[in-house]
């Protein structure tokens, strides 16, 4: 990029120096015009003589060399030291020329150290006149001509390179900068090509490069958004297709457990047993489980069956009684009574979030509290805490991403059926650590 700069800046200097040459050299030659129009309008209609002194004080004042001729052409009078024969034959030359042209004639006078620019005028009724001039010969040193062009030519040259020099040191030092900058921004894109999306670019300028920064920072924010969604629907695909899989061998397995159970119930005559009960109705919440497991598998949607709060969260309570005694935790339930008199979108939706959410907190801590309210009479709110160690730090930004856990024995798959509950209830679920306590906020809609 700075080649073409450096490249423009020279050709500039080159063309300014040219111009101010030319320049110099047309008003030096005009100067040199307007000298010899004055000096020809002052001699040729005066009538004071042309003798050798006033001859040679004109020459200083016009810093020129003057020669005057008699009307047969001899050399009267000069201030230059030249042969006369010389400026007999310049000045017959000029006359000639002077015939032929109307314009003002110049011609070159070349003599050992000294070169001159030679211009003739005659005189008005030389006859009358007393000094007897016919004609005039004015010689103009050619090297005061050369002067007064590089004199002519030294303010815009210098002013010209200046300002180029001048410029062309800002444009290289803005240049040098913004090349620093372009290579940061591509060493970014090509990080973030890379799939490193959280180094940052953006110097906070807000020139062309700063937007283009900053709009590289906004894709690679939407890249890694685009890249978590992309690894969350990869990892729902899994989830599917493990569901099928064990959704299959699950269904016969649960099939043969409950006719056992029953089986057995029947020929000790304890049907009623609380336990027994308890058990079978584990065994079918774990069958609808499957057939859940199965049709999402297949890719199909079971339909909603709306059923009244209240009702959901009993039966999770009474089918999580038996483990929380098993596990010596204890699990305190707060149900508030109008629970009883809303209904939500799906209960086996709720009852599987909520089993879920008490279930975590039972295998991390000895104390559970179930909170269940209504807000503004349009939310279920399920507040499940518990007095275990927390979240860990490096989960908390994939809490509910499915097969994300800290326990060795885990799939990762609680929280994310917690997560994906909450959206189809209309919802949504919060987590916090309030003192030592850690807390879920489960919200579902109310429908009636």
């Amino acid at each position: 990029m700075l080649a073409p700069l450096v490249v423009c800046s020279l050709l500039a200097a080159v063309g300014v120096a040219a111009a101010s040459y030319g320049l110099a050299e047309r008003w030096a030659t005009r100067d040199l015009q307007a000298r010899w129009v004055g000096i020809q309008r002052t001699l040729s209609q005066s009538n004071f003589p042309l003798n050798s002194a006033v001859l040679r004080l004109l020459a200083e004042l016009t810093q020129s060399e003057l020669v005057t001729f008699a009307s047969d052409g001899e050399v009267l009078q000069q201030t230059i030291d030249a042969p006369a024969a010389t400026l007999v034959d310049l000045q017959q030359d000029l006359a000639a020329s002077d015939s032929a042209s109307e314009a003002a004639v110049v011609q070159t006078l070349k003599l050992p150290d000294r070169r001159y620019l030679a211009y003739r005028f005659e005189t008005r009724n030389p006859s009358l006149r007393s000094d007897r001039v016919g004609s005039v010969l004015i010689l103009f040193d050619e090297s005061l001509l050369r002067d007064a062009r590089r004199r002519a030519a030294i303010l815009p040259l210098a002013t010209g390179l200046s300002t180029i020099v001048a410029l062309a040191s800002i444009t290289l030092v803005v240049t040098e900068r913004m090349v620093r900058r372009i290579a940061a921004l591509q060493r970014r894109v090509e990080l973030v090509a890379a799939g490193d999306f959280e180094s940052s670019v953006s110097d906070n300028n807000g020139d062309e490069l700063g937007r283009l920064g900053a709009a590289v920072e906004t894709m690679a924010r939407q890249l890694k958004q685009l890249w978590a969604t992309v690894h969350r629907q990869e990892g729902q695909k899994l989830l599917h297709q493990i569901a099928g899989g064990m959704a299959h061998q699950l269904r016969n397995s649960l099939t043969g457990a409950r006719m056992a159970i029953e089986l057995h119930a029947d020929e000790c005559g304890q049907s009623n047993d609380e336990g027994v009960q308890v058990a079978i109705g584990q065994i079918e919440q774990a069958e609808d489980y499957v057939r859940r497991l199965l049709m999402v598998a297949s890719g199909r949607q079971d339909k909603d069956q709306p059923v009244d709060a209240m009702t959901c969260l009993q039966d999770v309570r009474t089918s999580l009684s038996p483990i929380a005694r098993h596990l010596n935790v204890n699990v305190g339930w707060d149900l508030e009574s109008q629970i009883a008199t809303h209904r939500v979108k799906d209960g086996a939706t709720l009852s599987a979030a909520v089993s879920n959410l008490v279930l975590n907190a039972m295998q991390t801590a000895d104390d559970v509290q179930v909170l269940a309210t209504i807000r503004n009479q349009q939310w279920l709110h399920v507040s499940v805490s518990d007095n275990g160690p927390g979240v860990a730090e490096e989960m908390i930004d994939q809490l509910f991403e499915p097969f994300v856990t800290s326990k060795p024995e885990g799939l990762g798959l609680g929280l994310p059926v917690v997560s994906r509950a909450a959206e189809h209830l209309d919802g949504r679920v919060v987590w916090m650590r309030r003192g030592d306590r850690t807390v879920f906020d489960f919200y579902a809609r109310i429908v009636s």
